[in-house]
């Protein structure tokens, strides 16, 4: 949230005109006891009623995930807001108009409390559903338990792990993004069950420790660093906390445990260092597309909708074939290979399981849309470097090129730098790029300038992306959409397809 409330977007729910208006009219009451401006703030509150109702009729708004935790919440600020706005019911109309404002201007705080409330037994809830899992898990002594963590890649490398491993053993993992302490213990106790024979966690953190607590449930004997870069930076602050808390996985492994490295990523090398000093007992097994070791790739060559390339392991070569778009897709691949390969796969095994291996969800799919042109979802978990590789993949089409982004956040101190990096890069390849928020505009712009026009870049609502990715687009070019809100803009036109 504090990240958030930092951008543009954020800024203008605290000083947006509106709000701003808001907040002269309140001090204005309190001061002067202005009667009109009750009449103004009605005015206001009757004009963003019709908007709203607008956006529900449209089918736009963002709604929850009604969990027993949402469903107090709101049936707990329903009742404290109309028990205050009703406590005069032989005069509902003056008590409304009067105290109207102050709910109006308080009902964040009236929620952080609230929820401040209900987090208290929420938490107690929490840690007996973790206490159960992990007394469940304890007695599944021969399961094998593969953690993955990362800035980037976990969902992805999970997927292509567990695609590879249910082919020769009965495999759990945590689903979809679940990557946290109490969705861990749920995957535990609403679906291991004594057949399985490998489970596959996901592990992701905002702060010192998360890893630390998953690990201590799970016990994992595996553990897998796909790569680390600025995401989540505002959350640990620097790369050097979010290095030590994701090395919170190798330093927890089981005894005599396998970790396994991108060697490709500068920062998870450090990591290889850390472990040589510290766990000892581990066997530490690195993967890269640069430097030849036990297992490494040779010949890469990248199409549209398929990925070729031959892998070496023990002497033995397989050409390998995934119909999988983005570079990025080799290393979530070599990662799984290698637990596979540990695991007792063969080369030729793995070559006929190859071809057939799906990417994650909106994770750079392809989707054929209207007038045949290419779509890309990627939506699901943009960062930096996920950016940078849809971007270099867009290289391979001949027609014109379109990217709907949006913009990243909780890239901390770095933001700024990072998305004149991205607007350069976008600029060198793209012919339009769709922004679908004002947040770090100015640095984007200023990035595309550096070696292209203004005009490349559009700040759009998803109306004005839709006539635009229309007008533009030709059957051999590609669109290209990164992240939640460009997730809404792709929706629209499959339905127009």
């Amino acid at each position: 949230m504090l990240a958030h409330l930092k951008t543009e977007q954020g800024k203008k729910l605290i000083l947006g005109p509106i709000t701003s208006v808001k907040w002269i009219l309140f001090i204005g009451i309190l001061i002067g006891g202005i009667f009109y401006s009750y009449y103004i703030l009605w005015f206001i509150w009757i004009l963003e009623a019709i908007f709203n109702i607008r956006e529900l009729a449209l089918f736009r708004w963002r709604v929850p995930r009604f969990t027993l935790k949402v469903t107090l919440i709101l049936l707990a600020v329903l009742f404290t807001i109309s028990n205050f706005l009703l406590k005069d019911i032989t005069d509902i109309g003056v008590a409304i108009l009067i105290d109207g404002i102050y709910v109006d201007r308080f009902i964040g705080l009236i929620m952080a409390i609230i929820i401040g409330i209900l987090n208290l037994p929420v938490n107690f809830y929490k840690k007996s559903i973790i206490w159960k899992a992990k007394n469940k898990l304890d007695k599944y002594k021969k399961l094998t338990v593969i953690g993955i963590t990362g800035s980037y890649g976990k969902t992805s490398t999970k997927e292509f792990l567990y695609q590879i491993l249910s082919r020769k053993y009965n495999v759990l993992k945590t689903e979809g993004s679940v990557n946290t302490e109490i969705g861990v213990a749920q995957t535990i106790l609403k679906n291991l069950n004594q057949e399985h024979e490998i489970f596959i966690v996901e592990m992701g953190a905002y702060k010192k420790g998360e890893i630390e607590a998953i690990c201590r449930m799970v016990k994992p004997h595996i553990g897998i660093i796909t790569g680390i870069n600025e995401q989540h930076l505002e959350l640990f602050g620097s790369l050097e906390k979010t290095l030590t808390t994701k090395f919170e996985l190798i330093k927890n492994l089981e005894m005599k445990g396998v970790a396994i490295f991108n060697e490709d990523n500068q920062l998870v090398k450090k990591m290889i260092g850390w472990t040589k000093k510290k766990r000892q007992d581990l066997t530490i097994v690195g993967y890269s597309l640069h430097k030849r070791q036990e297992l490494y790739v040779e010949n890469i060559r990248m199409e549209q909708n398929i990925i070729v390339f031959y892998l070496n392991f023990d002497g033995r070569k397989e050409e390998i074939n995934l119909k999988l778009s983005g570079r990025q897709n080799i290393y979530n691949f070599l990662a799984a290979v290698v637990v596979a390969l540990k695991l007792g796969f063969t080369l030729p095994e793995i070559k006929k399981i190859s071809s057939s291996i799906l990417p994650a969800p909106k994770t750079m799919k392809s989707i054929v849309g209207p007038k045949g042109v290419t779509f890309i979802n990627d939506t699901f978990n943009t960062n930096p470097d996920g950016v940078i590789a849809a971007l270099e993949y867009m290289i391979l089409f001949k027609g014109k090129k379109i990217l709907v982004l949006t913009p990243l956040i909780e890239l901390g101190k770095e933001s700024e730098r990072i998305h004149k990096i991205l607007g350069k890069k976008a600029a060198q390849v793209c012919d339009l790029i769709l922004l679908t928020n004002l947040n770090y505009n100015q640095s984007l712009i200023e990035g595309v300038m550096q070696v292209g026009s203004r005009e490349k870049v559009q700040l759009v609502n998803t109306g004005v992306a839709i006539n635009l990715i229309m007008q533009n687009i030709d059957r051999e070019g590609v669109v290209v959409f990164e992240g939640r809100e460009a997730g809404k803009i792709l929706e629209k036109l499959l339905i127009i397809n």
